[in-house]
């Protein structure tokens, strides 16, 4: 028999309190479970609230038997607390890079999901994984949106995503745990230096934080809730950007705002990740003669008759052009 703990008790009464402020009712839910102290903790809580997430797992393969030995925990765990459990697995053995590893997993997101007809996919990233993420995309040269780092809320893969942990820090999550007795599994890769987070979790931050003299992953989360803030305002501004923007209007505008119009209208037409080089590119179109094109890397952005448009392939704009 499971011992549920005492409610709102320590730590983990923050994370009831988390969870219960970020749920909203509205249909079936999942929950991605690597087998980590956070992820069981977020994945409790809900247990606990009645909610009955659909567990999903899945092994990148890097660790061999032990990563099998993941997997089998967490359908133990799932199945003892009478939950549904759904489990990944990568095509390929060996390690890969950081940037295709989570392209596997959220692609196997994004199928379970639908086959499943989930409508909230609930994920267990803390205030730490928030500092890192902001630290690494301002090295990345990110702009405003990229520092916000992750939401509470937000929508990716055709579904809401919520991140409840957000506020609470990677040890608090731990402690948390140990209140109410859990186990969870250690992913030993987290250790290592071999990928970039690591490196920016291991050796960057607790060297900022001794030059500084000071904790700086608390002012790396702050700002990313003023840029949050900021990228909630540019949506609300932006939010009526035509399919084919008149050019004579946008160039009447700060350079500031062309830059976050061009960014929210590529974005609109499925083309993320922009640059700030093709975001450039696109802002000449905007003073450059009556008939310009840019091309990016899936598609191209051509103005003609003092619109802009959007193309995906080439086939297309080579038709247009020769007209």
């Amino acid at each position: 028999m499971l011992q549920i703990g005492a409610r709102g008790k320590g730590v983990w009464g923050r994370v009831e309190e988390a969870v219960g402020k970020a749920r909203r009712g509205r249909g079936k839910v999942a929950v991605g479970v690597s087998g980590g102290g956070d992820s069981v903790v977020l994945a409790e809580a809900m247990w606990r609230a009645g909610m009955k997430p659909v567990i999903l797992h899945f092994d990148h393969r890097w660790r061999g038997r032990v990563g099998e030995a993941d997997a089998r925990w967490v359908k133990a765990w799932g199945k003892k607390r009478g939950l549904r459990v759904v489990l990944g697995r990568a095509k390929k053995s060996g390690r890969t890079g950081e940037g295709e590893a989570r392209e596997l997993r959220w692609d196997f997101f994004r199928n379970a999901v639908k086959r499943l007809g989930v409508r909230e996919l609930w994920l267990a990233q803390q205030a730490d994984d928030q500092a890192e993420t902001v630290l690494m995309q301002l090295l990345r040269g990110a702009g405003p949106d990229g520092l916000a780092g992750m939401a509470v809320l937000s929508k990716q893969i055709g579904l809401e995503v919520v991140r409840p942990l957000l506020g609470l820090a990677r040890e608090e999550v731990r402690r948390a745990a140990k209140e109410v007795g859990l186990s969870w599994r250690e992913d030993k890769t987290n250790e290592d230096e071999w990928g970039w987070r690591s490196r920016i979790r291991r050796k960057v931050l607790p060297y900022l934080a001794k030059v500084y003299g000071r904790e700086v992953r608390g002012a790396l989360c702050r700002a990313a809730e003023i840029f949050a803030g900021e990228k909630e305002y540019w949506e609300k501004e932006l939010r009526k950007i035509p399919n084919q923007p008149d050019v004579r209007e946008w160039r009447k505008k700060p350079i500031a705002w062309q830059r976050r119009a061009i960014r929210t209208w590529l974005g609109r037409r499925g083309y993320s990740g922009v640059s700030l080089v093709e975001v450039e590119g696109v802002r000449k179109s905007l003073v450059n003669g009556k008939t310009a094109t840019w091309q990016l890397r899936g598609g191209w952005v051509r103005r003609s008759k003092n619109k802009l448009f959007w193309i995906r392939d080439m086939g297309r704009i080579a038709k247009r052009t020769q007209r």
